[in-house]
């Protein structure tokens, strides 16, 4: 889990190493959470270089892929489309061992050593799930903090506009208000001249 900033024409790639033996897939989730129109490219790839992912101009994604064969898997974001605005992504890359030790104690009989093994699949299953229940607690984070970043720049944008329209609004009163004097001013004065 980790922030990555990428500024304006930059593209950024990270590597993870993975051995199928030992891992049943791979999940990726990312999201824009400050910067631009929020989007930014994605794309991932295998062990031999093919691309398994890919998703242009996103401001989120999830991606989930089982391994095949051992490589170090990349994952790549650009934001090269955009020249002037730098991004601010959230990522989080979690590799599923999904091979579970076992306890193998020679002083424990076969039908302990069973139930302490099924304990401890369904511990590290348990500490799997909470990890999982972890990252999407920090995307739905990233995500509200995302949205109150949004609220407070368009609070920012109605507030200034209100200036403007109520100034606008007062010197327009204060134009009709005068023009109105000045059209009695000189009904006044062309009676006054009449009676002389």
């Amino acid at each position: 889990m980790c922030l990555h900033g990428y500024h304006g024409n930059c593209t950024g790639v990270f590597a993870e190493a993975v051995v199928s033996t030992q891992s049943t897939g791979v999940e990726i989730d990312f999201q824009v959470i400050d910067g631009g129109d929020l989007d930014i490219d994605f794309s991932a790839y295998d062990g031999d270089l093919k691309r398994i992912a890919i998703n242009r101009r996103e401001q989120y994604g999830s991606h989930r892929f089982e391994v095949g064969k051992d490589g170090t898997y990349k994952v790549c974001f650009s934001n090269k489309f955009s020249k002037m605005t730098s991004k601010t992504v959230f990522m989080d890359v979690y590799v599923d061992n999904g091979v579970y030790e076992e306890d193998k104690t020679a002083a424990l009989d076969a039908s302990l050593q069973i139930g302490i093994g099924n304990l401890n699949k369904q511990v590290d299953g348990i500490k799997s799930q909470l990890f999982k229940i972890q990252v999407q607690l920090q995307l739905s984070k990233a995500q509200r903090n995302k949205d109150q970043k949004i609220q407070n720049n368009n609070k920012v944008r109605v507030d200034r506009w209100s200036m403007v329209q109520c100034a606008f609004m007062v010197t327009m009163a204060t134009v009709q208000v005068y023009l109105l004097k000045q059209l009695f001013k000189e009904d006044k004065q062309a009676k006054r001249a009449s009676k002389i």
